[in-house]
């Protein structure tokens, strides 16, 4: 059984790979920013012993009628406004977003659990902390990426593994700062991409954020002096050292 997808397989499986996963067996997952479940599901299929699949955003968002009021922009050549602002875009009472994990979670008999929640809010003591937090393709999503990584060292007890869109600059591969994305030169037209931390930034915030360990398992690009390239950047950030 296959549903049409944005990445192959052969993607994902690097993807995973470059994650530089720990072992999960027997541990407890949690994955923010869920969405389709790919890495909810990994996590259950190495053995994980609770997995919790958290999403809001995703879910509740109308992915067609996100896209169509996308075009309609580029067509008006205006930029587009902040998702949460756009009426007819969610569906909080039927989750259209969540589809896609709802057929994979039935068609593996998953012990997955999902929860619909912004993981900002949710009333973290009564959640608990996890072994593991998938934290995958979110903090650049963020507009407050300090208070971001706080709520996740506050659910994380052992480490986050953390992924994120970055920036290298040649020249100033020592130096902490992030790349921020104004409303009318947004990051591939998405209204919702805010920052793009450079390396040094993103250890920076994690120390500050409360983890006491940070290791970049991505090497960042060697740009010339001058220049910038953007990439995916991977991180796990532990509460000990």
């Amino acid at each position: 059984m296959t549903t049409p997808g944005r990445k192959s397989p052969e993607q994902l499986a690097a993807e995973t790979a470059a994650l530089a996963l720990p072992d999960l067996r027997g541990k407890s997952v949690l994955d923010i920013g869920a969405w389709d479940g790919y890495f909810s599901f990994l996590a259950e299929e190495r053995g994980a012993s609770r997995v919790v699949a958290c999403d809001r955003f995703a879910w509740a968002l109308d992915w067609d009628a996100k896209n169509q009021y996308k075009a309609d922009c580029r067509r008006r050549g205006v930029p587009p406004e902040s998702f949460e602002r756009v009426p007819g875009l969610w569906r909080y009472d039927e989750l259209p977003g969540k589809r896609g994990f709802d057929l994979a979670h039935a068609a593996r008999s998953s012990r997955v659990e999902a929860l619909v929640a912004d993981y900002l809010t949710i009333d973290a003591a009564a959640l608990g902390a996890f072994d593991v937090v998938l934290y995958l393709g979110v903090l650049y999503h963020m507009e407050n990426p300090l208070a971001a990584l706080r709520r996740v060292r506050e659910l994380t007890k052992g480490v986050a593994i953390i992924e994120t869109e970055a920036v290298a600059v040649g020249g100033f591969e020592e130096r902490a700062f992030a790349e921020f994305f104004p409303p009318d030169a947004k990051l591939l037209d998405d209204p919702t991409n805010h920052w793009a931390p450079n390396a040094p930034c993103l250890a920076g915030l994690c120390r500050t954020a409360g983890f006491a360990r940070i290791d970049l398992v991505t090497t960042p690009p060697r740009v010339r002096p001058g220049e910038i390239e953007r990439y995916r950047l991977i991180a796990h950030a532990a509460v000990s050292a």
